[in-house]
């Protein structure tokens, strides 16, 4: 069963490759990162970058075809290798998800009680107490009527309350995490802003820690306390002052080709699928590149208050 006590997220070592004529897709390869209970962690990168196969890594939700390798710990429960019955109760009570895009997350033909109570099937208690349940959520999360809004089907509400509606469901059976997946995705800028408030207030549903996987640099320097920037499925810097002093060259070119900072892009492309880098991937394309940097992996470094996968500060 499920411990009652919140722990860190640790990862040792995880890999996920995928199969393809092309070659060996190195999604995510080979990442060490400890998600701290008690924070907001963002995952940041760009797309295709590899962050959202790592959070179904951690949901346990990839795919039978995946080459999964190394560890995901949560206590003393490396998650690669747990009994199945565990993983469904973690996925509900240790980890709440919040999908991407409302308006394809939730379907269109079911109301939004319907959803609710299926969040909650593996509660104990009656329809009746599901119901009671659902309805002080929705309340929690600011709808002021929520018997309107549990007989509403998703396409009779906003962007926005979807959003909130989706927030309920992923706490609906009072997980120790949250994992938010691209939540501002699609979104205007006053939703973006309603969703920042929305994910701020689950630590007030009891939510022990967070990881927010997100392109977006706004919602990340809003919410979060700590960032890691994920590029060619690697982590290379995490830190509390990741965006406001970049460490990492990549972290900086990224930061840099953002329209609001003068949209320089970076030369060069990313890695291809099936890259097989000895070194750091992120060389072809650095200013500050080293001989070293092209057949060996930088060592991971702490420097004020970051941890940074890069040679300048070896």
């Amino acid at each position: 069963m499920l411990d009652a006590e919140i722990h860190d997220i640790v990862l040792k070592k995880l890999s996920v490759h995928f199969a393809a004529f092309s070659g060996l897709i190195r999604a995510v390869d080979g990442v060490d990162a400890v998600f701290s209970k008690g924070h907001i962690t963002g995952i940041l990168g760009e797309s295709g970058c590899g962050k959202s196969v790592l959070g179904l890594g951690i949901l346990g939700l990839l795919p039978s075809y995946a080459r999964v390798g190394g560890e995901i710990l949560y206590g003393d429960t490396n998650m690669l290798k747990a009994d199945p019955r565990w993983l469904r109760i973690f996925r509900g009570r240790g980890i709440g998800l919040i999908p991407q895009n409302p308006s394809e997350s939730l379907n269109s033909a079911r109301r939004i009680g319907a959803h609710l109570d299926e969040a909650m099937l593996n509660l104990s208690g009656s329809g009746r107490e599901r119901k009671a349940r659902a309805e002080a959520l929705l309340r929690s999360f600011g709808f002021e009527e929520p018997s309107r809004i549990m007989r509403a089907y998703p396409f009779e509400l906003s962007g926005g309350m979807q959003q909130r509606v989706l927030c309920a469901i992923g706490v609906a059976c009072s997980p120790q995490w949250v994992l938010a997946d691209e939540p501002t995705k699609g979104l205007d800028f006053d939703l973006r802003g309603q969703v920042c408030d929305t994910l701020l207030s689950l630590r007030q549903h009891g939510v022990g820690g967070m990881l927010v996987i997100t392109h977006d640099l706004a919602l990340a320097e809003n919410v979060c306390d700590t960032v890691a920037i994920m590029y060619g499925g690697e982590i290379l810097e995490t830190g509390r002052e990741t965006i406001r002093n970049p460490r990492h060259p990549y972290t900086k070119d990224f930061l840099e080709a953002l329209p609001k900072n003068g949209m320089r892009p970076i030369p060069g492309m990313p890695p291809e699928i099936g890259d097989k880098t000895a070194g750091c991937k992120y060389a072809p394309r650095c200013k500050y590149r080293k001989n070293c940097c092209d057949y060996e992996k930088p060592p991971s470094v702490e420097t004020e208050g970051s941890t940074v996968r890069c040679f300048l500060y070896a």
